[in-house]
């Protein structure tokens, strides 16, 4: 067994089938059926059900796939880590971003650790929590910066920075001469609230059914920049993070919710059990010591 019959097998998986598989690594299909034969003979057996129409993996293929997938992670790898020994002269981390978090916060922090090791590169993907942990699980990414609590089974996680989630209005709404408001006295409001893709979502709307209603929602969208737009025209009331809150510029008025639930933590969370690079260990100790508060 090999990295090369891995990776024909992984192509295989990926690619749906053995012709795919060859078309995408330019190899004569024979010679990924016979490396599938005998990563199966070796194994003592079968990877893929062949008995059904489409390429289907067995219980052991399943098995085989996900640790194929972690040791081709290692061997992608190595170089990178063997830089280390050269005071990070190298490396590479891709980063995915909770779109609901303050920005401002984390390129303070990403400009600070590139000037230490100006040599390693980024890739930055914005996107809602439940998208993020799906890119971790799928290894499209290293770390996510998103809310926590998250499943301990699949990651493991830093806690970061806690904060309010308040209530926006614009400055001609009726709530707008009040400091704080009980969250039953939204009943009656439109909301507009972030798409299924954001915990934020989630987290308002189980907390209004606590307080005896649903939500009604006007707009779903996926930037709070398009958020604050909205509020200004008057077209509802949302539920932002008081960092956010504190980015917005148009005629807005912030709220805090009564209720202890209008509150969630930020951190930084990475797949369990996989192999993370030396450049995104550093980084994430850099982000710890940079962003931990005690609240």
């Amino acid at each position: 067994m090999d990295i090369k019959q891995m990776s024909y097998f992984i192509a295989v998986v990926q690619q749906g089938g053995m012709t795919n598989a060859s078309k995408e690594l330019y190899v004569a299909q024979p010679t990924i059926s016979k490396a599938i034969k005998d990563l199966e003979n070796e194994l003592g057996s079968p990877l893929f059900d062949r008995s059904k129409r489409h390429l289907t993996l067995t219980d052991s293929g399943q098995i085989f796939y996900k640790k194929s997938l972690e040791i081709m992670n290692l061997f992608d790898n190595l170089p990178k880590e063997v830089n280390q020994l050269k005071g990070l002269e190298a490396g590479h981390i891709s980063i995915g971003l909770s779109a609901v978090m303050n920005m401002n916060k984390f390129i303070e922090t990403l400009g600070d650790f590139h000037q230490m090791y100006p040599n390693i590169t980024y890739n930055l993907v914005e996107n809602g929590g439940k998208a993020l942990e799906q890119q971790i699980i799928n290894n499209e990414i290293d770390i996510g910066i998103t809310t926590l609590p998250v499943d301990n089974g699949i990651f493991e996680s830093i806690p970061l920075y806690n904060e309010d989630l308040l209530l926006v209005v614009s400055e001609t709404h009726p709530l707008a001469h009040r400091d704080n408001v009980e969250m039953e006295e939204l009943a009656d409001e439109d909301f507009i609230l972030f798409n299924e893709d954001f915990y934020l979502n989630d987290k308002i709307i189980e907390t209004a059914k606590r307080s005896g209603f649903v939500p009604k929602t006007i707009s779903k969208i996926s930037q709070w920049n398009f958020i604050e737009n909205l509020l200004t025209e008057g077209l509802g009331v949302s539920i932002l993070p008081e960092n956010i809150v504190k980015m917005l510029r148009g005629p807005i008025h912030s709220l805090k919710i009564n209720d202890k639930a209008m509150r969630w933590q930020l951190g930084v969370i990475w797949k369990k059990e996989k192999y993370i690079n030396y450049a995104t260990r550093e980084y994430i100790d850099y982000m710890k010591s940079a962003l931990t508060t005690d609240e």
